[in-house]
């Protein structure tokens, strides 16, 4: 009668109280991928499946601690054990403004997205769903901002900003205004309207290159400033996990 995946929801009640003591800035997801064969058999094994985000990496390392011990009282309350794994981890994101200034530079020459008259029908069918009206917004280029936040995402392009200048930017591949994640911009990345934003991106990052390798004082900038920014004690500590990359994530056996 112990119960792996009462285990696994104590857990989970935990970490939602949790919640509201850590700070306004961190993520935590979960999903769980196991919770047993049958309603009528005690689940013997359950499995569940953490996101932890936050800005600053101190504060994911932080935060990860608190987890791990709430899955430690929840095994303790319920009599059943608890093991646990680190898939992989990402470093949040060091942009550099010297990069980000010479991008900028070349997409406002560059220019926004602008759709053919049967882009523009297909684009206002799309806005149709979510009340959107000002189409015009993809051929904007919105002002120079530069945020060392990273937004809400996660990705191994971190990792590679520690070590390297980096900068990005962002294309209009997706109807303006359709939210992430959505049916709208899955549609929308995949007709034309999707191929002209990553070609609109294409020419401001070859066109970024084609400066860099014509000024390479720019990525003496660009290097002095990485220093300058991660300080003279950093030592990169890359985030693998326990075990090998997952080259299988997420992709059906």
């Amino acid at each position: 009668g112990r119960s792996a995946l009462d285990g696994v929801e104590a857990m989970n009640m935990m970490v939602n109280m949790l919640r509201e003591h850590i700070h306004s800035s961190s993520r935590i997801h979960y999903s769980i991928t196991h919770g047993g064969d049958a309603p009528n058999v005690v689940p013997s094994f359950a499995e569940v499946y953490y996101f932890i985000r936050h800005p600053k990496l101190d504060e994911v390392k932080a935060l990860l601690t608190r987890v791990i011990k709430t899955a430690e009282a929840a095994a303790h309350g319920t009599e059943t054990t608890m093991e646990y794994e680190i898939i992989h981890g990402v470093y949040n994101l060091l942009p550099n403004k010297t990069l980000a200034e010479l991008m900028y530079k070349n997409l406002q020459q560059i220019g926004g997205v602008h759709y053919d008259d049967e882009e523009q029908e297909f684009a206002r069918s799309i806005a149709s769903t979510y009340d959107f009206q000002d189409l015009d917004q993809s051929q904007v280029v919105w002002p120079f901002e530069f945020s060392t936040n990273g937004g809400g995402g996660s990705t191994d392009v971190g990792d590679i900003s520690w070590n390297v200048p980096t900068a990005g930017l962002l294309t209009a591949c997706r109807i303006p205004g359709s939210p992430a994640h959505s049916w709208q911009a899955v549609a929308a990345a995949g007709s034309s309207i999707g191929i002209k934003g990553m070609l609109n991106a294409a020419k401001v990052l070859s066109n970024t290159a084609y400066d860099l390798f014509s000024n390479p004082q720019l990525i003496e900038q660009s290097l002095q400033e990485l220093k300058e920014r991660r300080g003279d004690d950093f030592d990169y500590e890359p985030l693998f996990g326990d075990r090998e990359p997952p080259l299988d994530y997420r992709l059906d056996e």
